[in-house]
Order: structure tokens, then C-alpha cells, then sequence
């Protein structure tokens, strides 16, 4: 039915759309690690804003390591005069990974983003392409770079950092990922060629085998 073949797309460009604008949002944003103890403090994906005395600095998170590794270098150089019950525990070394992995993160969301939105443009004007690599292609590899690399970098977040849990930042990037799930296919289905051999229901035939009634 015609009724319910454009109810489909449409459903289809509004999710693409409100995923792209999510991850845009949670790329760009630096609330993935956040503290309710300091409402200003927050690491994103690729800079943060460090707290101290009621002072707060930005910078990028290659930074945030170096500073990191500034204050352990502190730390021991307290303890070789300090006493026995003195002396401050060290923290490890955090991982010179971490900020690649907030870069990863920060692309595969723009990727997808991008993907979406030309998807649900070429929805929109109703336009059927036969291109080399699809914008809804873009979009999967971008949404899976996004869920390895954004989970990683979560996961391994400098110690001495306990008090930094997940922020509103990461919970968009969520709500993006499921949104971007379940648009990319349907997009898919709207935009890419009409197959000559199985006629116009081809257009809309899910992965599954079944076929959207037109």
C-alpha cells in the first residue's frame, strides 16, 4: 500500500535524522566521563575540563595524559623524602592509547552522522543511487569504528579518576547508536536501486527475504 510504504520512509528519514543529530552531539560534547562533584568537569571524546581549588582549564586529552604524567612524576619524587606512613600511593601510567581511542570515536560518529544525513536527503527527494560505496555503508562502518572505539575509551579512562562515571554525553551516543541501528537499513532500502529482475518490490525487500507491501 502506498499509505504504508511512505509511512516506512518517513519513519525512516525521521530516525536516520535523529540519530545523526545524536551522535553529532555526543561527539562534540565533554560530558562522556562526568563527576556530580563538579558539574563544570567532563571528558569528551577529544578534550576535557580539569577542576582544581574551583580553577578549571581545557584541554585536549593528549594533555590530560601529559598532565597526568606530570603529577605521577610528582608523586614518586614526593615519596623518595617522604616517610613510610606519608607517602602517597602512584597510579599507574595511563594507556598513550586512550586519546587515540576518543579520535577513533569522535570520526566513526561524524562518519556515521554524514552517512545518515545524505541517506535521509536522497530519501527525502526520493532519488534511488547505484554508488560505489552507499551512504548507508558509511553509516555501519561508522556506527561499528564508533561502539568499539567510544566502549574502549570509556573502559580505560586514566586511574585516579574513579570519581568520573559514564556522562550525559555517553548516553546520547547511545541513544544515537540504537537510533542509527535501526535507520540505516530501512534508509538502505529507500535509496538504493530498484533490482531489474525482481521488479519494484525488490526495492523494499528487507535482509530477511520478506517484502514490504509498496
Amino acid at each position: 500500500m502506498a499509505g504504508q510504504s511512505t509511512g516506512k520512509r518517513v519513519l525512516a528519514i525521521a530516525l536516520g535524522l535523529v540519530a545523526a543529530a545524536a551522535l553529532a552531539v555526543a561527539a562534540f560534547t565533554p560530558k562522556w566521563l562526568a563527576t556530580p562533584l563538579a558539574d563544570d568537569a567532563g571528558i569528551g571524546l577529544r578534550g576535557a575540563v580539569v577542576c582544581d581549588s574551583g580553577e578549571c582549564a581545557h584541554m585536549s586529552n593528549d594533555a590530560l595524559v601529559a598532565y597526568i604524567e606530570a603529577e605521577i612524576a610528582r608523586v614518586i619524587e614526593y615519596n623518595k623524602t617522604a616517610e613510610e606512613r606519608h607517602m602517597r600511593p602512584v597510579p599507574r601510567q595511563p594507556w598513550a592509547g586512550w586519546p587515540v581511542c576518543g579520535t577513533i570515536a569522535f570520526i566513526g560518529c561524524l562518519l556515521t552522522a554524514a552517512g545518515l544525513i545524505v541517506a535521509a536527503v536522497l530519501g527525502v527527494a526520493g532519488k534511488r543511487i547505484d554508488w560505489p560505496v552507499m551512504p548507508t555503508t558509511i553509516g555501519v562502518l561508522g556506527l561499528i569504528i564508533a561502539m568499539v572505539a567510544g566502549c574502549v575509551f570509556v573502559a580505560t579512562k586514566p586511574e585516579g579518576m574513579e570519581e568520573l562515571g559514564l556522562g550525559w554525553s555517553f548516553g546520547v551516543f547511545g541513544g544515537g547508536v540504537i537510533f542509527g541501528l535501526a535507520a540505516v537499513f530501512p534508509l538502505n532500502r529507500q535509496i538504493r536501486p530498484i533490482d531489474e529482475e525482481l521488479g519494484a518490490a525488490s526495492a523494499t525487500m528487507s535482509w530477511g527475504g520478506s517484502r514490504d507491501e509498496q
